[in-house]
C-alpha cells in the first residue's frame, strides 16, 4: 500500500522539459506546478528532510523565473533539481522507516541546493562591470552546480533503484513461502487420506469375520471414532 507521501508525490509530479516553455502568463512554469510544489511543502504528510529540500527547489524556481542573467541555466538547474526531489520520494516512499544513509543523503542534498541558490542568486542578478569581469568564472560555476547536480541524481537514481530490487527480492521469498506453505498442506492432506484408507481397509479386513450386524456397528463406530479425532 503506498504511503500518504507516496500518493502525494505521485499526484504532484508532472511532466517536465529541460527547457520550460513561458506561460500566457509570462511565467517560466505553469501555476498548477507552483501551486502544486507549495502544497507539499505544506503537507503534513511529508516527512521534515524532504520538505526542506522541497523548500530549497522552490528557491531555486523563484530565482529562474527572476532571474536577469543566465535564464536558461537558471530554468535547467531548477527543473534537476525537482527531478531529483522526484526520485527521493521514490526511494523513501516511508518516512517513518527511512534508513540513516538516505536520511544523510537528503540533508547533504538540501545543504547543496542552499549553496546553488547562494550561488545563482550572485550570477542571475548581478549586471554590469561586475558581471562581466566575472564572466568566466560565472560560467565555471555553473558547469560545476551542473555537474553537482547530475552527480545527486546519479546517486538518488542508484538509491530508488536498490529499494526496487529489494522490494522484489522480498516478494519472491514471500511467494517462496507462500508456495512452501501450500506443498506442506498438500502433503498432510495425502497423507491423511492415506491414514483413512489404510484405517478403513483395516476396519474392512476385521468385519470380515464377524456376524453382518456385529461387522456393520464396528465399522462404522470405528469410523466415528476415526473421523472425531483430531
Amino acid at each position: 500500500m503506498s504511503s500518504p507521501q507516496g500518493l502525494l508525490m505521485k499526484q504532484f509530479r508532472l511532466p517536465w522539459q529541460k527547457k520550460p516553455k513561458p506561460t500566457s502568463t509570462g511565467r517560466t512554469f505553469p501555476d498548477v506546478m507552483w501551486t502544486s510544489m507549495c502544497a507539499l511543502k505544506e503537507s503534513a504528510d511529508i516527512f521534515p528532510p524532504l520538505k526542506s529540500a522541497v523548500a530549497g527547489v522552490i528557491a531555486l524556481w523563484e530565482i529562474a523565473e527572476r532571474a536577469k542573467h543566465s535564464k536558461d541555466d537558471a530554468q535547467y538547474i531548477a527543473v534537476r533539481t525537482k527531478e531529483i526531489v522526484d526520485l527521493i520520494a521514490e526511494a523513501v516512499p516511508d518516512g517513518s522507516a527511512i534508513a540513516p544513509p538516505m536520511l544523510q543523503s537528503i540533508e547533504h542534498f538540501t545543504a547543496v541546493l542552499d549553496d546553488i541558490r547562494c550561488s545563482m542568486e550572485a550570477i542571475a542578478f548581478t549586471g554590469g562591470l561586475s558581471r562581466a569581469l566575472r564572466l568566466n568564472r560565472n560560467e565555471g560555476t555553473l558547469q560545476s552546480i551542473k555537474a553537482k547536480l547530475d552527480d545527486e541524481y546519479r546517486d538518488f537514481s542508484t538509491a530508488s533503484a536498490l529499494r526496487i530490487e529489494v522490494q522484489q527480492a522480498k516478494l519472491e521469498l514471500q511467494q517462496i513461502k507462500i508456495a512452501a506453505e501450500q506443498a506442506n498442506v498438500a502433503v498432510q492432506q495425502a497423507k491423511q487420506q492415506k491414514q483413512t484408507q489404510s484405517t478403513i481397509e483395516e476396519v474392512s479386513a476385521v468385519t470380515v469375520t464377524l456376524p453382518p450386524e456385529l461387522s456393520k456397528l464396528l465399522f462404522y463406530s470405528r469410523a466415528i471414532v476415526f473421523l472425531a479425532s483430531p
